[in-house]
């Protein structure tokens, strides 16, 4: 079942009320930044809803807000999703777009994924193997290019800030190329001293580019969402 804002309000606040915390001793032998973590999975909202709608990661979550927000994804289009592993936004996607046996979303990582109805997956490290997306796709266009991509995390804010937004600029050199006229971008950054340059980097080639923050982000993280709408297809972008 898609979940609409409605819906999606509607189950959020049964766990709000229903849910009461669960404490996580640290065992022996696991560290306290482990045990922190799962505290906070046993006890997050969005990973219940995961749980129950049947949602790879509860990032799910998140697409399907942006989508309430703008309504992007519609029956019939074709959605590429950069860094698809483990398929929370394919699964979201497929729902959205595919109609019963149409392989309308093209899923790309460099980690292996397992199936999804009306998803194709390609095994691919999109920083060294583009070309292998240009065999793939050739002159194919989509409507919809996905980006929740992000490196993993060394603990030093600037430099996981200057990592993912290299992959942002990675995901949109591959979103020139490959979006169809009118199409959309959406993409995760953290925010931080390269937000702006990318920031203007997308306006040269949407018709307008939107900051969005989901309640399904964590609170005290700096992810935020760059959605760019109307792609400009230039002569020069081939």
């Amino acid at each position: 079942m898609s979940l609409s804002k409605n819906n999606l309000s509607y189950y959020f606040n049964i766990i709000n009320v229903s849910h009461i915390s669960t404490i996580v001793k640290t065992a022996k032998g696991r560290k306290v930044s482990s045990t922190r973590w799962l505290h906070r999975q046993l006890n997050d909202p969005y990973v219940l809803l995961a749980k129950k709608h049947g949602y790879r990661s509860r990032s799910a979550f998140k697409l399907i807000e942006i989508d309430n927000k703008f309504s992007i994804l519609r029956k019939g289009q074709y959605v590429l999703d950069l860094g698809s592993s483990p398929g929370g936004w394919s699964q979201v996607a497929a729902q959205k777009v595919s109609h019963s046996n149409n392989n309308s979303v093209f899923a790309v990582d460099i980690q292996n994924m397992d199936r999804i109805s009306n998803v194709v997956f390609i095994q691919c490290d999109i920083i060294n193997d583009i070309e292998l997306l240009n065999t793939k796709f050739h002159d194919k266009k989509f409507d919809v290019i996905l980006s929740d991509m992000a490196p993993k995390a060394c603990g030093n804010k600037q430099v996981d800030h200057a990592n993912i937004m290299n992959l942002c600029e990675i995901s949109l050199d591959i979103t020139i190329k490959f979006a169809r006229e009118n199409g959309v971008f959406i993409t995760k950054i953290l925010q931080g001293e390269y937000e702006k340059e990318f920031y203007q980097s997308m306006k040269a080639h949407f018709k307008h580019v939107k900051y969005f923050k989901p309640k399904a982000s964590r609170k005290d993280s700096s992810e935020i969402y760059l959605v760019g709408l109307g792609f400009i297809r230039y002569s020069q972008h081939i």
